[in-house]
């Protein structure tokens, strides 16, 4: 008996001289020299140790589409996904991608989608040949707003996260698009291309110095009304010569998490959305974090909301930081 309760309290000793070891919070980014994970960094930087019982991992990842997926079968906790892309896999996938299941820490900073048209494109279907070739005869091709009807029944291509955007795009506005993957090949003039990028976007600028291809101006007014996630968006690129301004739509990126029906299951996400928003103002002025932060900083200063469902603040913390 006396053996027993010596091994009790061995055992009970071990317990409470061992260290908790705290459980992880994986955060699925992009590339290792992208935006997305130098965002990532950033966060951890700044917020890791405010995050109580959890250790925050940056990982890299294979983009939007991996870290939504990622989410929804237990390999991340959280990460940054375009908010296209969480609107088209919810539309695919209600069960798993919804606004109680996945919710918003922090809007972040945007892309702008370019529509790249070969000169002189004859489309695949005899369908709107009127309407393209009446675009093509505009003295100012990029003044005149491209209409996304026009796409409708072709074939574009893209590559990476954007062949995702291309497909959101035609599902939203029933486009019926055959999205394939294609090289950076600006001498390929067979098709339309669809890429989502920050803007000046290096490719884009080499595909219009080639002097083969048009960047077509996109209608926000037009698409919001339909997809009111799509943003509005200004790019300035060199054409002809000279920089010119052309309208097109933007989406943002969004830093979103699992969320869970028991409310003290989402502290950790409460804490760590509570410490960016207190910290944004310090992460865009840091010389040493990513140039986006500016923007994000702006979207937050300016009460920006996607229409996404929100992680809590926690406002008491809140005040602390002050």
């Amino acid at each position: 008996m006396k053996y027993k309760l010596t091994m009790v309290a061995t055992m009970a000793a071990t317990l409470m001289t061992s260290p908790v070891v705290a459980k992880e919070l994986i955060m699925g980014t992009g590339g290792p020299a992208g935006n997305y994970f130098g965002l990532g960094t950033d966060i951890n930087e700044y917020c890791a140790e405010d995050v109580t019982n959890f250790d925050l991992n940056v990982v890299n990842s294979g983009g939007s589409v991996d870290n939504l997926l990622g989410i929804t079968n237990k390999k991340y906790a959280l990460g940054m996904v375009q908010e296209d892309v969480l609107n088209f896999h919810a539309k695919r996938s209600p069960k798993q991608v919804n606004k109680n299941r996945v919710k918003v820490l922090v809007g972040l900073h945007e892309e702008a989608v370019h529509l790249l048209i070969p000169k002189n494109y004859k489309p695949k279907t005899d369908s709107n040949t009127g309407m393209w070739n009446k675009w093509f005869g505009a003295s100012e091709q990029n003044a005149k707003k491209f209409e996304l009807s026009m796409l409708k029944g072709q074939e574009v291509g893209s590559w990476g996260g954007s062949m995702v955007s291309a497909q959101a795009l035609s599902y939203f506005f029933g486009l019926n698009l055959n999205v394939v993957e294609t090289s950076n090949n600006a001498n390929d003039l067979s098709k339309p291309l669809v890429l989502v990028g920050g803007a000046p976007y290096a490719v884009v600028d080499e595909y219009l110095k080639s002097g083969k291809w048009t960047l077509a101006a996109l209608d926000h007014d037009s698409i919001s009304q339909t997809a009111g996630f799509y943003s509005k968006q200004n790019v300035n690129y060199q054409i002809g010569g000279k920089v010119q301004s052309v309208e097109t739509v933007g989406v943002r990126a969004l830093l979103v998490g699992k969320s869970f029906r028991k409310k003290t299951r989402n502290a950790s996400m409460t804490e760590l959305a509570t410490c960016i928003y207190a910290n944004v103002a310090d992460l865009a002025d840091d010389p040493n974090t990513n140039p986006n932060w500016s923007s994000v900083y702006d979207y937050i200063e300016d009460e920006g909301q996607s229409d996404w469902s929100y992680f809590p603040l926690d406002e008491d913390k809140l005040d602390e930081y002050l």
